[in-house]
């Protein structure tokens, strides 16, 4: 019986721990646009009214435009590697780290009501940009690990 029961709890920690790996990016995404946009409601003062938030759809809009045109012209096929676990418990660190100083620089220094539009465009071109950047690094530790060197 506690065979069974062992063998329960480690597929409940398998599917967990896959469950998280799906689910970082996503998840760390919704952690910086609350911060996000929560610097923007403190640096004005006050809640954030339609037309901001079209500001700030419109900025995210752009910053993930900006993104997809740097990959125009990749001609290869994407085959995703999965990700080691004990790697990516530490990526979003730096993504949210990012996002969280290019948003507190928008909305200190550019205002309101443009503040939005570049904070959205901020939020979505940090945080991509450095979680692809970590990423790679990651890929590259692994195959060096992998091929010896």
């Amino acid at each position: 019986m506690s065979g069974d029961a062992g063998k329960r709890d480690e597929d409940y920690r398998l599917g967990l721990r896959a469950l998280l790996v799906q689910m970082g990016p996503p998840y760390g995404f919704t952690l910086a646009t609350f911060a996000s946009a929560g610097l923007d409601v403190h640096f004005q003062g006050h809640p954030p009214d339609p037309w901001d938030i079209l500001l700030f759809l419109a900025g995210a809009f752009t910053g993930y435009a900006i993104m997809a045109a740097v990959t125009i012209g990749l001609r290869v096929r994407l085959h995703p590697r999965p990700i080691p676990m004990n790697s990516w418990q530490m990526v979003h660190v730096i993504p949210l780290g990012v996002v969280f100083l290019l948003a507190l620089a928008s909305a200190y220094f550019v205002g309101y009501p443009l503040g939005w539009f570049t904070n959205g465009a901020a939020l979505t071109l940090g945080y991509l940009g450095s979680l692809a950047a970590v990423l790679r690094f990651l890929r590259r530790r692994e195959d060096a690990m992998l091929g010896g060197g």
